[in-house]
């Protein structure tokens, strides 16, 4: 290239970046948009999320779990409230633990019959590891054996006291709640049955209650156990653990109680059986969670609960202490004092429980055992008990629900539709009823119309 090409080349390249500096600065005249360039935040101004400043609440039909997320162990307290009397007189209402609706019917005692003898013929179609079958007990041979035992004073005070409630407090909390004296006056609400909150037309039975009996508990164990003044609350973030079959209204109202008023600066909402895997280290797996109450089963793929293997069993552990107190009864049961409507001889029935029964196929026999009753303001006793198949017969009505006994209740709940909610923009309802036909077909594609994604709030 010559000399004067390369000035001419050069002139014209000059003459175009004044052109554009032009046409730039009759943008900017004009008021021409720019685009909007968010500044960069330097690394270490980024707001780092500190695990110790996270709070997880597992609230349970029977049991809140509660601790920080990086606790090896959470916090367990019953999860029920006794609440004073706003006015004398006022009549007393106290949630039941054990009993339940569908127990008293005529066909009852039939249903548990039969529902005993293919218990009886399960124990006895499986065979010992050693190779023999299990000589069938009945409870004639122990009923005459335990019908004469006396209990043995141990000590003329038990040692357990009833709640201290001389200075009136407008609640008390857990296993205080359990002890509070029934001529007291004082309610007492359990705010979860079965997974589910636990709405009735009893008093404190209404949603607002119910949600205040949470906030109530949990910032009781929040300031209790986990050291943590409410006022703080606003640093910290919650993770909370929901039924694989919820209702999305009361998670909406849960959210927004946990927010508003407790004051939490976020949250994130996410399914037990997920919850499960996620702390076992897996990534798929068949989650069979037997509660106090309920039983529910979920298939988890990748950290997503399939909605059509959702299945929830409207029984669990309180029911397997109420069949193991019927056989018990059958067998002569020796505490002949014990009511179900006692919140004290309730404890002492999962006591009972935990402590005896089993699912192991050889261990069979009759067995001598002991146990004590430590009421308040009762001397402590000491009585014998004899036993044979009730310890294994009692967790295997799981399998075969009918030896609970229980008739006309539903037992067995799917997942349902989501009835949606006018104020979420997201609802699918909404969503399909202002899109196109085209865009319903994505939608009805990639949402399930049983549930949404985990909410996550920060």
């Amino acid at each position: 290239m010559t000399q004067a090409e390369k000035g001419e080349t050069a002139a014209a390249a000059a003459a175009e970046n004044g052109k554009d500096k032009e046409r730039d600065k009759e943008k900017e005249q004009r008021g021409a948009k720019r685009p909007i360039v968010p500044a960069a935040v330097p690394d270490s101004l980024q707001e780092q999320i500190q695990s110790n400043f996270i709070i997880v609440i597992h609230p349970g039909s029977t049991t809140l779990r509660i601790g920080r997320a990086t606790d090896t162990l959470p916090v367990s307290i019953p999860h029920i409230i006794a609440r004073r009397h706003k006015q004398q007189g006022q009549i007393s209402y106290k949630d039941s633990w054990l009993l339940r609706e569908g127990l008293n019917k005529p066909e009852s005692t039939e249903q548990r019959q039969n529902g005993l003898k293919m218990v009886d013929q399960a124990i006895w179609s499986k065979k010992m590891s050693n190779g023999a079958r299990r000589t069938p007990i009945s409870p004639d041979q122990i009923r005459s054996y335990n019908r004469q035992m006396r209990p043995a004073i141990l000590d003329h005070s038990s040692g357990a006291k009833w709640t201290n409630t001389t200075h009136h407090p407008e609640y008390v909390v857990g296993e205080e709640a359990l002890y509070v004296n029934p001529l007291d006056c004082y309610s007492v609400h359990w705010p979860i049955r079965r997974g589910q909150l636990n709405l009735h037309l009893g008093a404190g039975g209404s949603l607002t209650a119910v949600l205040a009996d949470l906030e109530d508990i949990w910032s009781h164990a929040i300031q209790k156990y986990l050291e943590i003044s409410l006022k703080d609350l606003k640093y910290y973030r919650c993770i909370l653990l929901i039924p694989d079959i919820y209702n999305k209204q009361h998670v909406k109202e849960i959210v927004n109680m946990t927010l508003l008023k407790m004051g939490f600066s976020g949250i994130i909402v996410h399914q037990e059986s997920v919850c499960a895997t996620f702390g076992s280290g897996l990534g798929s797996a068949c989650v069979v969670d037997v509660g106090d109450q309920k039983t529910s089963i979920c298939c988890v793929e990748d950290g997503v609960s399939h909605h059509n293997t959702r299945l929830c069993l409207a029984y669990g552990g309180c029911d397997i202490s109420r069949c193991f107190y019927w056989l018990m009864q059958r067998a002569g049961f020796p505490y002949r004092d014990c009511q179900l409507v006692k919140k004290t001889d309730c404890l002492l029935l999962q006591h009972l429980k935990e402590t005896f029964c089993h699912l192991d196929q050889d261990l069979s026999g009759l067995k001598d055992h002991e146990f004590q009753v430590r009421h308040p303001d009762s001397p402590a006793l000491l009585y014998q008990l004899r036993l044979g198949d009730e310890k294994l017969q009692a967790p295997m009505a799981l399998f075969y629900p009918a030896t609970f006994g229980i008739v006309g209740q539903k037992m067995m709940v799917l997942q349902h539709r989501s009835q949606g909610d006018p104020e979420d923009p997201h609802d699918e309802h909404y969503l399909l009823a202002t899109q196109s036909k085209q865009e319903q077909v994505c939608v009805r594609s990639f949402l399930s119309p049983f549930d949404s994604p985990p909410l996550c709030i920060l």
